[in-house]
């Protein structure tokens, strides 16, 4: 029982680390860079 809970607690926090990648990139979070645009 305890690892079909472990299972699916560690393929939650997979599929939200790629969903993370997805938005953020694989960039450090800073919150300097969160909120803003990129000015070049």
């Amino acid at each position: 029982m305890f690892k079909k809970i472990k299972k699916a607690i560690q393929k939650y926090l997979a599929d939200m680390a790629k969903e993370n990648e997805k938005l953020y990139g694989k960039e450090r979070m800073d919150c300097c860079n969160l909120n803003r645009t990129k000015k070049r």
